[in-house]
C-alpha cells in the first residue's frame, strides 16, 4: 500500500495522465463529500476510501496505475514535505525529551515483541523482523529497507507488507473512532496534541498516520507529524543493526544501511521555516494569510490526490494471501504497540506536559 515504497519518476509522464486524473476526480468527489455528506469524515479519508473500492470493484489498467502510483509516491512524498509549511517549530518542543524517549521505548518494544512473538509462532527470523520493523517504524518503508538488507526473500516482504498494511489500516479508522466516541477520549483529556503523539507514535504507515490525526484536528495531525518524523529518522540505525546481526550470523560483511528519507529531512526543515517567517512581525503579516488561506488547503487538496493514489494500491485479495502465523503476530504486535503508546501518554507524556 505505502506510496512511500514506490519508486516513481521524478516527474509524471504522459502514460501517467489517465491514473493522475482519476486520482485528481476522487479527490474532487472526496471535498464535495466532506462538505455536503459528512465533514467529520476528513476529505483524505474519503479519498482513501473512495479510490479502494474503485479499484477493487473494476479492476485498473496498468496506466491508470502507473499515475496513481506516482499520486502514492512521489505527490505524497511532496505533500508530507511542504506540510512542515503549515507546522510550527513549537510541535517539536511540546514533543520534548520525554516525547522523543517515548517514541524510542515503543519502536524499541515493537523490534524485541515482533522478534519474540514472531518466533513463539514458528515463523522465519527474516518475517519476524520484517513484521516488527514495519509496525514499530515506518511500515512498507521501513521493510522495504530492511529487507534486502537481511536478505529476506520476496514472499517474506509480500507478506510483511501485507500484514502492516492490514493492521495499519485498521488503526487509521480505529484511532480516531476511540478518541471521539468512547471513554478513550477522557482518559487522553479530550487534548489533540496527545492524541497526535499516539497516533504518531503507534501507527503504521506516515499516509496511515496523517489519515488518522486529520480526523481529529490540525494540532493533532502537527504532533502525529512530529512523532512520526521520529520513527522514519530512525529507519537508518535500526536497518544499520539489523544487517550487522544478520550478517555477523553468516560470517558476511554487513550491508549498507539505508539514508533517512528526503522528505522527512525536507518536513522538520520547512517547520522551522515556517516558525522563522511566523516569528518575524514583517513576513508573518503577509505569510500567515496565505499560509492559512491558500497553503493549507492547497496541500490537503495535494495529499487528497495522494490518497487516491495511496488507495488505488490496497487489493483486498493480497489480504488473503496472508498467513496465519503471520496475521496472528501482526495483529499481537500492533495491539501490544498500541496499548503501550497510549499508556505512556496517559501516565507519563501527560503529565510531564501538564495535559
Amino acid at each position: 500500500m505505502s506510496g512511500e515504497k514506490t519508486k516513481a519518476s521524478l516527474w509524471p509522464t504522459g502514460e501517467m495522465v489517465g491514473g493522475l486524473l482519476f486520482c485528481l476526480v476522487i479527490a474532487i468527489i472526496s471535498f464535495l463529500s466532506n462538505t455536503f455528506i459528512y465533514n467529520r469524515i476528513s476529505a483524505l479519508l474519503w479519498a482513501f476510501v473512495y479510490s479502494i473500492l474503485a479499484v477493487n470493484i473494476v479492476p485498473p489498467s496498468e496506466k491508470m496505475l502507473k499515475g496513481a502510483n506516482y499520486a502514492a509516491s512521489n505527490l505524497l512524498k511532496f505533500s508530507i514535505a511542504v506540510l512542515g509549511l503549515t507546522i510550527s517549530a513549537l510541535a517539536w518542543v511540546q514533543m520534548g525529551l520525554v516525547g522523543l524517549i517515548e517514541v524510542l521505548v515503543v519502536i524499541t518494544f515493537a523490534m524485541v515483541a515482533g522478534l519474540f512473538l514472531g518466533k513463539v509462532m514458528g515463523l522465519s527470523d527474516h518475517l519476524a523482523t520484517l513484521i516488527a520493523a514495519g509496525t514499530g517504524i515506518c511500515g512498507a518503508t521501513a521493510i522495504a529497507a530492511t529487507g534486502p538488507t537481511i536478505e529476506a526473500k520476496e514472499e517474506e516482504m509480500g507478506m510483511a507488507v501485507a500484514c502492516v498494511t492490514l493492521f495499519g489500516l485498521i488503526a487509521m479508522f480505529l484511532y480516531p473512532f476511540l478518541f471521539t466516541n468512547t471513554i478513550l477520549g477522557s482518559w487522553l483529556h479530550h487534548s489533540e496534541i496527545a492524541a497526535g503523539v499516539w497516533c504518531g507514535t503507534a501507527i503504521h504507515e506516515t499516509a496511515q498516520v496523517i489519515g488518522a490525526a486529520s480526523q481529529i484536528g490540525d494540532k493533532a495531525l502537527a504532533m502525529a507529524m512530529v512523532a512520526k518524523s521520529i520513527r522514519i529518522f530512525s529507519i537508518a540505525p535500526v536497518v544499520i543493526i539489523l544487517s550487522a546481526v544478520f550478517h555477523r550470523r553468516r560470517g558476511s560483511e554487513s550491508a549498507r544501511g539505508s539514508l533517512v528519507p528526503f522528505f522527512a529531512v525536507c518536513f522538520v526543515v520547512f517547520t522551522l521555516v515556517n516558525s522563522v517567517l511566523l516569528w518575524i512581525p514583517a513576513t508573518k503579516a503577509v505569510w500567515f494569510p496565505f499560509m492559512k488561506g491558500i497553503l493549507k488547503p492547497a496541500v490537503t487538496f495535494l495529499m487528497a490526490v495522494a490518497f487516491a493514489g495511496v488507495g488505488a494500491k490496497v487489493r483486498f485479495r493480497s489480504f488473503a494471501k496472508l498467513g496465519f502465523k503471520a496475521f496472528a503476530t501482526g495483529f499481537a504486535v500492533a495491539i501490544l504497540t498500541a496499548i503501550l503508546a497510549l499508556v505512556l501518554v496517559i501516565f507519563v507524556y501527560m503529565p510531564a506536559n501538564g495535559i
